[in-house]
Parts: C-alpha cells; structure tokens; sequence
C-alpha cells in the first residue's frame, strides 16, 4: 500500500483472506475509500495515518462477515515511510469460538479442537488443556506431557516475568487481553516467536485464563529479512561501491537538508573539497588495482577525521572526496582542512610519480557560508572548487581558503 497524493491506494493482494474477502485483481490500485465501507473509513484511515507516521499498528477489522486480525508495517527509507505492508489473518472462528466458550464448556470443547489457533487454558498457573494444535506447536503429542509441567517453562526465561504480569492482570480484571508477542520455548529446548492474546474463564468453576496463540517464528524471520534487505538497500543508495564512504547522491541529499537548517537557524555552513596530487600518474605508475586501494585508504582517512569533526566525506567523483561541516565556522573549517591533508600524508602511501613529495597528498579548497533568503547552495560548491583550483595552481599539497584572509599554505 502507498499514499499517493494524499490518498492511501492498494498496490498487490496477496493469501487466502485476499479470496475470502470477495477482493479480485480489478481491486489492486484503488483507493481506500473504494473498498472499505463509508461507516468505517474514519477508523481504518486513522490507523493507517498512524502506520504511516512510523507506527506497527495492529488491529481487529471486519468485511464481508469475516473478523481478522491485522497488522501494518510501514517500510521506511531515509527516515520517511515508502509503503505499508499489511499482513491479516482469518479470527472468525476464534472469536466465535470466544462467546461460544461462555454458553457451554462441550459447545467450546468442540469449537477449541477445531480452531486452526493453538489453545490452553491455565488454571493456578498449571495447564489443565490443551488443544491438539498447541501440543503440535509446542512439540507435545499428549495433554499428560505438559500438564505437571509450571506455564512458565513453556515460556523463554526472557519473558516469563511479563508472562506472570500477564496471567494476573486477566486474573485480576477478568477481561481479555490484546494481542502481543513472546516467546515460547518447546518441550525439546527450541525457542519460537508467537503472538498471543488471552481470556478469563471459569474452568470447572475455578478462575482460569485461555491462551490462544499462534507460531509466528517464519513471520518475524521474514521481517528481519526484510529489514536486512532494506539495510543493505540503504548502502547501496547511500553508499559509494569502492571506497564504502559516502556517494555523491547521499552527499546531495545531506547538503540540500543541512543547507535548510543553516538558512533557518542563521548558522555557518563549511565544505572541503578534496582531490588526491597526481592521481593519475599514480594509477599509470602502479596500476588501477593499487589505485583502487589508495582511494579506499585516502577515503577511509578523510572519513575518520571528518566524523570526529561533525560531518562526513563523500566520493565525489573519481579521485575527488567532498567533506561536509555542518556549524563549522571559518577558522576551524580551515584548520581540519589542514589535519585532513596531514591524515592523508600521514598514511605514507608512496607516491614516486608525484611532483610534489613522495608519499600520496592531497590538496583542498575550504569554503564557508552563512546562506540568507535569495542565496543559491551551488554557490558554496563555486567556492569550494574554486579554491581547490587555486590550491592546485599554486603547486598541490596544499588547502586553499575561498576567503583569502583565511588561507593556509603548504602541510
């Protein structure tokens, strides 16, 4: 799902309750307020307002005669949610088999044995039944299996003391509690994630709290899939391939947020613009493997310093590295302009083809700007290329300051 234009459009159905809902291919790419009746678009609008906000939202719904159980997930990218992803699963039954519980224990023998959940019920923290499904899920074949055996063994030690919390707050409201996730632990040791919602009941007249759960452990493996593959997506927008700083369109983004914040809090803005002396003679001399790693070393070095300072380096372009510094006034945005140069020196890469020293250097033009209304963020790079032309003019190995009051010569 995404919101596009300010309206929240379905893009892909999925499972079996996309069929049991009635919702055909026709239905992917409309609108929310085309398939969700008038009376319940407020509520179900709300809660996608707060999924989109950055909230994992979970909720009960219902459509055609069916309740299910659903669950949004917003997929953020840079900071700002892209797309929903809804997960639902069927909970008619269950439900059913809730009120069912209340008129006959037979009637909720039968309903329980029959739900696709896992089911048990705790009596004085002891398990007195359980469903065939929970044994499965819990890797019993018997009711005797578990039925000498505490609850909170069944639960991961990491959760048992808000397990216990749980079960006495049913207890003590005699209400229901909405669903959340835990961890199990098998009768074999293994550990799975389970979602998990509970009731209080009189079990042969004794106050009594049913579980109802189902083995999520697959869900939340995908989820960490997926967020392993968003990761990995980031370093692949945000990230330069060799040098494994900063790229250019990472660099562009940062620039264009902290240029923002410097115009509307009245703030200096600094960058350095960083190319490597003789970069091809080096790469003629000893290669482009050998070349690949002085970029990847210089890279690293300019990187390092730049993050203690409170910014970043970027790859600019080939042997070019531009390093962003945010509040950084004039002085000090020379001075670390110098330190970077010796960082680079200070690396010892040798450098036989240079003209300038026998180790690899670099040479920099160091601009600051303090933007008002009217100003243009491409002029502060102008300065910066600027004064690195003029700092290679004047013989490399070198920073140059746009504001010549400010230069320093030599390293």
């Amino acid at each position: 799902m995404k919101k596009i234009n300010g309206e929240y459009r379905y893009l892909m159905f999925e499972g079996k309750l996309y069929y049991m809902l009635g919702l055909t291919q026709d239905d992917v790419g409309k609108r929310m307020e085309e398939l969700i009746p008038p009376h319940r678009q407020d509520y179900i609008r709300d809660i996608y307002d707060r999924a989109w906000a950055g909230e994992t939202v979970q909720y009960e719904s219902g459509l055609n005669g069916l309740t299910y159980l659903n669950s949004l997930t917003p997929v953020i990218e840079n900071g700002e949610t892209i797309e929903l992803i809804g997960a639902g699963s069927d909970i008619t039954e269950r439900k059913k088999a809730e009120q069912a519980m209340q008129e006959s224990e037979s009637r909720y023998r039968q309903l329980v044995e029959l739900s696709p959940d896992a089911i048990f019920v705790v009596t004085n923290r002891q398990i007195v039944f359980m469903n065939k499904k929970a044994m499965a899920v819990l890797g019993g074949s018997s009711l005797e299996e578990f039925l000498e055996r505490p609850i909170q063994e069944n639960v991961h030690p990491e959760f048992r003391s808000r397990a216990r919390q749980h079960l006495q707050q049913v207890l003590d409201t005699k209400g229901v509690l909405s669903p959340y996730e835990t961890r199990y632990v098998k009768l074999n040791g293994e550990p799975i994630d389970a979602e998990v919602t509970a009731a209080y009941m009189l079990y042969q007249e004794a106050p009594s709290v049913i579980i109802i759960f189902r083995d999520i452990t697959e869900r939340k493996l995908a989820e960490l899939q997926l967020q392993e593959s968003n990761m990995q997506l980031m370093k692949l927008v945000s990230l330069d391939g060799l040098t494994s700083i900063a790229n250019r369109r990472f660099f562009d983004e940062m620039m264009e947020k902290e240029w923002d914040l410097a115009l509307s809090g009245e703030l200096p803005l600094s960058i350095i613009l960083c190319d490597i002396d003789y970069f091809k003679a080096y790469n003629d001399t000893y290669g482009h493997q050998e070349g690949d790693s002085c970029l990847k070393l210089t890279a690293g070095a300019l990187d390092k310093f730049a993050q203690q300072s409170g910014g970043f380096t970027a790859r600019y372009g080939g042997e070019e590295f531009i390093v962003l510094l945010p509040e950084i006034a004039a002085e000090e945005a020379a001075d670390i302009g110098v330190r970077l140069c010796e960082a680079v020196k200070a690396l010892g890469i040798p450098h036989r083809a240079s003209l300038v020293s026998p180790v690899v250097t670099i040479s920099a033009g160091v601009t600051t700007f303090t933007p008002s209304a009217g100003d243009e963020l491409e002029m502060l790079i102008w300065q910066a290329d600027t004064a690195l032309y003029e700092a290679k003019q004047s013989g490399r190995n070198r920073v140059q300051v746009y504001d010549v009051s400010l230069m320093k010569e030599g390293i």
